[in-house]
């Protein structure tokens, strides 16, 4: 199973609230892509989260889409996807 986790960058990282919500979860074989809205950071130091709350998954390369530009950025996500 793929499961596609959004959040934008707060502080360099997830906010606390999403954090609680992925902890606790098996997920065992499943493959995570990442995808966060930022104004300058990139996905900054989500991947290691992921990698340390979603243990036994895969976390593939994500998508940082600056905020000011999401309305534009169907193409970008589109080929990701």
């Amino acid at each position: 199973e793929v499961i596609y986790i959004g959040a934008p960058v707060y502080l360099g990282g997830m906010p606390e609230e999403m954090i609680t919500a992925l902890e606790g979860l098996d997920y065992t074989g499943k493959i995570i892509r990442p995808f966060v809205t930022h104004e300058g950071s990139g996905l900054s130091g989500i991947p290691m989260q992921l990698m340390k709350i979603c243990k036994d998954a895969t976390i593939t390369p994500g998508i940082a889409i600056r905020g000011a530009t999401v309305n534009s950025a169907k193409e970008q996500v589109d080929n990701w996807i």
